[in-house]
């Protein structure tokens, strides 16, 4: 049966930038970065200890959602926030219940990336 997902595609417009903000900002470990292909630069990104990484999709413009690209998990939302306010991240909605369970706590910042926390053990999702 399948383990884990090896990873995720995030829509970006500069894969530079993106790169950046992962490894300096978040502290994500760079797990690839080359040209597979010609025009064609595959970049992954993993959350230090994890076993599913991001890969960095470079696309023209931003698909408009009011959906987060990736939700993110955080021990303790109100502190990442804090942290990412000081290195001048802009966050979008304070840390609060998540409108889905009243028991994880959720932000959102710029850029579709959304901060949850949940304490309890989640039920399944339909």
């Amino acid at each position: 049966m399948i383990s884990h997902i090896t990873f995720s595609s995030i829509p970006v417009t500069d894969l530079d930038r993106a790169k950046a903000f992962w490894t300096d900002i978040m502290g994500f470990e760079e797990t690839y970065d080359a040209m597979p292909f010609p025009e064609m630069r595959w970049i992954m990104l993993t959350p230090p200890g994890a076993q599913t990484a991001i890969q960095l999709d470079k696309v023209e413009t931003l698909p408009e959602t009011d959906m987060p690209a990736l939700p993110l998990i955080a021990h303790n939302v109100a502190a990442t926030v804090d942290t990412l306010r000081a290195k001048d991240i802009e966050i979008l909605s304070e840390p609060g219940p998540a409108p889905w369970d009243d028991a994880t706590t959720m932000a959102t910042r710029s850029e579709s990336t959304r901060l949850n926390s949940s304490h309890v053990k989640r039920s399944r999702m339909p």
